[in-house]
């Protein structure tokens, strides 16, 4: 579940922007049944309707959560307190007929979830969500804080009030702070989602690199303090992805959010994660045994921060210019989590953390659970209906993972090992970084420019027709078989050719 870096506006300047912008304003030590009361002082609009809106979708969910849904009821006043007229047009949108010498809006708005726990049944973004309580509270600006429509590049400036004893872990700039009040900036409504908060009692480690300084924040319901543990994973993490990723980081300062909760059912664990283009918010239901945690979020964490390039970095327009109500699906999501996911699943094999058998397991699972999913769907027009086909989503992280894996082998291929996946995703960032979107139908002639035209007629035929992979035949070119139960397993007496390119491919 992913959610996606657009290019930001210049931080510096904040104060003055922030006087032409929108000032909000939430006290949690001031709930009412987990509810929160929501104060923005706005800048005049001029005449004309005018309208609220919370968003239905946001970057990296591709199902519509219609967060306006936990809004209660909504007022308006000018600069003397007297209430104007507004309505509730749709669930997340409200309209304000006659706009001028508006000053205030006022709402109440509810948590997403009690607990993060197992029995969740609304879709797969709970980490879209959040929750509201005395002793701890996950914040995603998109379920507590609106934009007016065409207005979404007004500054926002919030105002935290919370208890003395708990911290605000989160990326979002801090210009003024106190014990009880914290003052945040950000750049636009799309930068402000883009940075959760999670306000707890102090659990935190920090990771400090030579290109990156890492905050890890944790709340485990439990009261046991876990960051310490988890930081000891994500540190070799860190160190191994600048390694695959050819020795630079993507990001300079980054923060994980980890939420903990115990799982009420003998051998049930959940987690769900979503990225941030400075952060990550990662949810977890198991029983509370650190180390597991630690492993748990070292996947989940690998994942999301990878996120930090592909789509974070490397997007198409759909994703630059992203309408929170109904946005364009780009066709891409094969890139965005099939990549993402790759890289994952690749990473611990080709830096040596992880032993073939174990290898063999990830990918052996990874071609069960897609055998699952029909073949009769282009990867390309699956990925622009994944709002419609949620039934099918999921297969992003299976066929389109091994899909990458293919290509990753046919480049090595091609190019005598100095060139795969890795080495395009760098040359993709050169050409299409931050603030220079693709094209959606023109990605994959950037990628045949790259490359070469095999290339181009390899991705039309994996991902622009629907039809199964050819997984045994990619295999079998570095000497791995598919045996009678569909398991991947090491030819006793490969090639030489075949060992080499599973030399240049994982390294062994």
């Amino acid at each position: 579940m992913r959610t996606i870096l657009l290019a930001l506006a210049a931080t510096v300047g904040f104060p003055v922007l922030a006087q032409q912008g929108i000032s909000a304003t939430i006290d949690l030590r001031d709930q009412a049944n987990d509810r929160l009361k929501v104060e923005l002082v706005v800048p005049s609009f001029g005449s004309g309707p005018l309208v609220f809106a919370l968003p239905r979708i946001v970057p990296g969910i591709y199902g519509a959560m219609d967060h306006g849904r936990l809004a209660g009821t909504m007022e308006a006043f000018d600069g003397d307190g007297n209430p104007l007229p507004i309505e509730r047009m749709e669930v997340g949108r409200w309209r304000i007929p006659e706009p001028q010498g508006l000053h205030r809006i006022t709402y109440s708005v509810d948590d997403g979830w009690e607990e993060f726990d197992i029995r969740f049944t609304r879709g797969n973004y709970r980490s879209s969500e959040g929750t509201v309580k005395s002793d701890a509270v996950v914040l995603n600006h998109n379920t507590v804080f609106g934009y007016f429509e065409g207005h979404e590049q007004l500054p926002y400036t919030i105002h935290l009030k919370k208890p003395a004893n708990l911290y605000a872990a989160t990326s979002l700039t801090r210009t003024e702070e106190s014990p009880d009040e914290i003052t945040f900036q950000a750049a636009n409504y799309r930068h402000l989602v883009d940075n959760p908060v999670m306000i707890a009692p102090p659990d935190t480690a920090h990771i400090r690199l030579p290109d990156i300084d890492v905050l890890v924040a944790c709340h485990s319901t439990t009261g046991q303090a876990i960051a310490q543990d988890v930081a000891k994973y994500i540190r070799p993490l860190l160190a191994d992805q600048r390694a695959y990723l050819g020795g630079v980081l993507p990001v300079k300062k980054y923060t994980f959010l980890i939420y903990h909760h115990p799982s009420d059912r003998e051998g049930s664990s959940m987690a769900d994660g979503l990225e941030h283009s400075a952060s990550t918010l990662i949810l977890l239901c198991m029983p509370l045994d650190p180390e597991a945690i630690a492993r748990n979020v070292y996947g989940v964490a690998s994942h999301e921060f990878f996120h930090t390039i592909l789509p974070l970095s490397v997007h198409s327009e759909e994703i630059e210019h992203y309408d929170f109500r109904a946005p364009r699906m780009s066709r891409h999501l094969w890139l965005y989590e099939g990549m993402t996911e790759y890289f994952a699943i690749h990473m611990p094999i080709k830096q040596g953390r992880q032993s073939m058998d174990e290898f063999l397991i990830v990918l052996n699972e990874k071609v069960r659970m897609m055998r699952n999913f029909p073949d009769d769907i282009a990867l390309t027009a699956l990925s622009q209906q994944a709002m419609e086909r949620q039934d099918q989503y999921y297969n992003f992280y299976l066929k389109g993972t091994l899909f990458c894996m293919g290509l990753d082998i046919a480049l090595r291929e091609r190019s005598s090992g100095a060139y795969g996946v890795q080495e395009l995703v760098r040359d993709l960032q050169r050409e299409y970084g931050v603030g220079r979107p693709f094209k959606d139908e023109a990605l994959f002639t950037g990628v045949e420019r790259l490359t070469g035209p095999d290339i181009g007629a390899f991705l039309q035929r994996h991902l622009n027709e629907p039809s199964a992979l050819p997984v045994q035949d990619w295999l079998g070119k570095v000497g791995i078989a598919l045996d009678a139960n569909g398991k991947a397993v090491v030819l006793p007496k490969p090639t030489k050719a075949q060992r080499r390119l599973r030399a240049w491919w994982i390294g062994r």
